[in-house]
């Protein structure tokens, strides 16, 4: 049985098993909310899996590893940002999930539009922070065909292992919705934290002796690695880390992660659980790829070093394993982005503009995840810059979502005009920073992500302080000073926020 055959082998039994569970728990999708946030009634082991998939990508077993390879401890950033968004999260799970529970809200767009009494304001924070997040899908795919044409030894080609492995993931989704989308990522979850987590720490030991041998052969042969090159800086390494930390509390799956949830105490062990779990398998995916460079025959491309260390020290079936490892991470993040995506466009931008009812979005949002699947598929056939570098520049844009909504989950002052003015400064900086330098040049090495976010939100309690404090605020804070289950005021905000700005 040659190697090939080996790792194909590995990973069909994982995906056949894959579409079994999901198929056994399937749930028929009756309702827009069930399809959108499972019926928010996810104990908090699923929304702890279905956070992990929405969180942590495919793209850490090559993009980071590689980074990890030829920059040492600046790839590290993605564990100690996952620690500190811990607190991000908990600071926004339970206003969110009380308004979600309360005023059937089943995306950021509807979290903005009911705290600001804004379509218009909804409008743009969903559809940026949607956009910023969107090319996750594609690099997420991207690397579901690499992984596949890596760990078959060419067997499969690129294209093929993208489109095979997307395409079941898109129909599991289309199908099922989130609940689908939750089933797998529980699944996936397991393999690839638990069973993942084991095998990489079983190469660690296999490859250097330990994880102090590693540091010491590091410390050796290219000390380096374990400092932050003077090339990219402290600064840039910081600011990072904050963008992170913010930033990918930001993407819109992670809202519909927190409403899934079948209470405020189930998504707060979530909250605790999830980033931690995750910052582990991280660190010790970081810490193999550290001194990978040093081994004699490391591939001239490092995004294939995890695979090759897999093969070298443990043959074709830990390469199979490490393949669905990847694949699993993958797989989750593709589930949570499809869905969300889909529910966006099908209840917000356009049901909103045909005044669809919720039946009718239900049934165009299950189409709009194939369209959006397989659009995302075809660009995905095309080359993209280097992964961190896509990565810094999406955290850099939709942290500019994080003060309108953080600051107004808990302060009442903040206003539409405060909101709108702010994040779109922010953004402005950001994306104007490439032709008009000068705008982050005078930062000292912050990022445009931090800078854009100073300015936005000295904007924003600006002008909420000059402007006039929104009538609907006060009722909706009133719901947060009872339990989780208090009687929600009545529609009309809802009612309201489709009226202009």
């Amino acid at each position: 049985m040659t190697s090939a055959t080996i790792t194909i082998l590995v990973i069909s039994v994982f995906l056949i098993a894959n579409i079994v569970v999901i198929k056994i728990f399937h749930k028929k999708q009756d309702s827009l909310e069930e399809y959108a946030v499972g019926g928010r009634s996810f104990p908090w082991v699923l929304s702890l899996f279905g956070f992990l998939g929405a969180y942590y990508v495919g793209s850490i077993y090559t993009g980071f590893f590689a980074t990890s390879a030829t920059q040492g401890v600046f790839a590290q950033y993605l564990a100690v940002y996952s620690v500190a968004s811990v607190l991000t999260l908990y600071i926004m799970a339970r206003p969110v999930w009380i308004w979600g529970k309360n005023h059937n809200l089943e995306t950021n767009f509807d979290l903005v539009t009911l705290r600001y009494n804004s379509h218009k304001l909804g409008m743009f924070i969903g559809v940026t922070s949607f956009l910023f997040w969107t090319p996750w899908l594609i690099v997420e795919m991207q690397t579901l065909g690499y992984i596949v044409s890596a760990v078959t030894y060419g067997a499969v080609p690129f294209r093929l292992g993208l489109i095979i492995i997307s395409s079941i993931v898109i129909v599991y989704v289309s199908i099922g919705g989130m609940r689908a989308g939750a089933i797998g990522d529980l699944f996936q979850g397991i393999v690839f934290t638990v069973v993942g987590t084991g095998t990489v720490i079983y190469l660690i030991t296999k490859v250097y002796g330990g994880i102090s041998p590693m540091f010491e052969q590091v410390a050796r042969n290219n000390p380096d690695l374990l400092i932050i090159n003077q090339d990219v800086g402290v600064l840039t390494w910081t600011s990072a880390i904050v963008a992170a930390s913010f930033g990918a509390m930001m993407y819109p799956g992670i809202f519909n992660r927190i409403y899934m949830a079948e209470s405020v105490k189930a998504m707060k062990k979530t909250v605790i659980v999830a980033p931690l779990v995750g910052s582990v398998l991280i660190l010790f995916i970081m810490w193999l790829g550290l001194g990978a460079s040093f081994q004699a025959g490391f591939p001239q491309d490092p995004q294939s070093g995890i695979f090759w260390i897999s093969d070298k020290f443990g043959g074709p079936f830990v390469v199979g394993l490490m393949g669905v490892f990847a694949l699993a991470a993958c797989m989750s993040t593709l589930s949570a982005i499809t869905t969300t995506a889909a529910v966006i466009i099908g209840k917000n931008l356009v049901g909103f503009g045909f005044n669809w009812d919720r039946e009718k979005m239900l049934i165009n949002s299950k189409l709009f995840s194939l369209i959006v699947g397989i659009v995302c598929m075809i660009i995905a056939c095309l080359d993209i810059p280097s992964i961190v570098t896509i990565v810094l520049y999406v955290y850099d844009c939709i942290v500019q979502a994080a003060v309108p909504i953080i600051l107004g989950l808990y302060w009442k002052r903040g206003n539409k005009y405060g909101a709108a003015i702010g994040s779109g400064v922010g953004m402005a900086v950001v994306l104007l920073q490439g032709p008009f330098p000068w705008l982050v040049s005078w930062a000292g090495g912050l990022s445009s992500g931090l800078v854009g976010l100073g300015l936005n939100l000295i904007l924003y309690v600006s002008v909420s302080l000059v402007t006039d404090k929104q009538p609907h605020v006060d009722a909706l804070f009133e719901e947060l000073d009872f339990n989780q289950s208090s009687r929600p005021i009545p529609n009309q905000i809802e009612a309201k926020s489709a009226k202009g700005f």
